[in-house]
């Protein structure tokens, strides 16, 4: 699993959590197959801004409707650690809501040079995320989507398989009992 971003992506998390400083900046990273198309920057209006984030829930839901309708995936959640290094907190850990989903963390322990990390968090495992940042796109991994023909080629032939044991199935059954009368 890897997140692509383009320098200007990249960029613009790092200056909107320059900006956001003393407080955690938090946003949205959305594209497809890995790509990210656009970076949506939410509130956060956690009780305490500068240590936790707690992304405005109703900037959330219409980010996450907007992505649907444009039919572009949820690829990642980053926020920043004004203070820190671009390692889960604790807190980030036991909040994690998106399983599966990376979380990119923007580490501005050193201001003029931040540092960037991805993390899977799952039930409290922690796992990190290839981050690719460059104008270029990266190539995509080999087999990484099946085709439309490919897909329905799949749910036909289980289709079949499955009407065949019961055609199967219903052959091997022994002749009814004679009822008496």
């Amino acid at each position: 699993m890897q997140i692509a971003l383009t320098e200007t992506q990249a960029q613009a998390m790092i200056e909107h959590a320059r900006t956001e400083s003393p407080r955690e900046a938090c946003g949205l990273i959305a594209g497809r197959r890995g790509q990210a198309t656009q970076i949506v920057q939410i509130a956060n209006i956690a009780a305490n801004p500068q240590h936790q984030y707690y992304m405005d829930e109703a900037a959330l839901g219409k980010a996450l409707v907007g992505f649907e309708r444009q039919g572009v995936a949820l690829l990642g959640i980053y926020h920043s650690h004004p203070n820190g290094d671009p390692i889960p907190s604790p807190t980030d850990i036991r909040h994690a809501a998106y399983p599966g989903t990376p979380y990119l963390i923007i580490g501005l322990k050193q201001p003029h040079t931040p540092q960037m990390a991805a993390w899977v968090i799952r039930a409290g495992r922690v796992d990190p995320v290839n981050i690719c940042i460059g104008d270029q796109s990266p190539e995509p991994p080999p087999h990484s989507d099946l085709s439309r023909p490919q897909q329905i080629a799949i749910v036909t032939s289980a289709i079949l398989a499955f009407v065949v044991m019961i055609l199967l199935s219903l052959a091997l059954l022994p002749p009814a009992p004679v009822i008496p009368r």
